[in-house]
């Protein structure tokens, strides 16, 4: 991204009016919406455009294999509606992207999610990577003695690194709003058995009863902690933060 003072509401409406886009010039749905989920698993597959001058930064079309392949016979297509979401999303943030070739990728979860939806059910997600490589980086001040270096989120995905250098180079994406999710646990289930959830039914997850809950940002953990209640309202009380190593896979 070549402007860092972009709010989060603006990246937020132009990730939907490019989903928008992808969905009705590729025959994927009629509605799109924002979501903090990237639910993608086996037997889907996952369209990438990296932006001209900045391979770290793309736009990410996630759909099921099927509809992958149909979409991949048809280039032309493809790369002109890729080019049109990408001016929509420039139009509603200020952002100057460049469009370049639609591939197939494996790409981890995007900082901003769009879902698109046809006659309400969930056909396809949409979403955009923003490394913070791609931000100016201001001029290193110098740090105080008695300086404690803490845990830097890397909104990127790639990797988390503490204090010092990096500290200072991501001064500019302070203010930067990020999703924070507190995840008790996951699971997979195939289509038909979303689609026959009712009131009352239970869904296992992959977590023991009284284990720590784990903070996400960018589908990435960072902390884990328990449940608190505050105020007669839910909150979570970190009792570890998460090794650097753990933040980069």
């Amino acid at each position: 991204m070549t402007d860092t003072a972009i709010s989060r509401a603006s990246l937020v409406a132009g990730i939907e009016a490019a989903a928008l886009v992808l969905a009705q010039q590729l025959g994927l749905g009629d509605e799109t919406r924002a979501s903090d989920d990237w639910p993608i698993g086996e037997g889907d597959a996952v369209l990438s455009m990296p932006f001209a001058g900045d391979p770290n930064s793309s736009f990410v079309l996630a759909v099921n294999d099927d509809v992958a392949e149909r979409l991949l016979s048809n280039t032309s297509l493809l790369a002109s509606t890729f080019a049109a979401a990408t001016q929509v999303f420039n139009d509603a943030t200020g952002a100057g992207l460049e469009p370049t070739t639609v591939t197939r990728a494996e790409v981890l979860q995007p900082a901003f999610i769009a879902e698109i939806l046809d006659n309400g059910s969930l056909t396809a997600v949409a979403g955009i990577t923003l490394p913070i490589e791609s931000a100016p980086q201001p001029e290193r001040q110098p740090e105080p003695e008695a300086y404690e270096p803490a845990p830097i989120v890397d909104t990127s995905g790639f990797g988390v690194g503490v204090g010092g250098a990096a500290a200072s180079s991501l001064r500019v994406l302070h203010d930067v709003e990020l999703v924070v999710t507190a995840e008790l646990g996951r699971t997979t289930m195939p289509v038909r058995d979303l689609l026959g959830l009712a009131p009352g039914m239970v869904v296992e997850i992959d977590r023991a009863a009284g284990s720590p809950i784990d903070l996400l940002v960018n589908g990435r953990k960072i902390a884990a902690g328990e449940v608190v209640v505050i105020d007669e309202e839910y909150g979570i009380r970190i009792t570890e933060i998460a090794p650097a190593g753990e933040h980069a896979r």
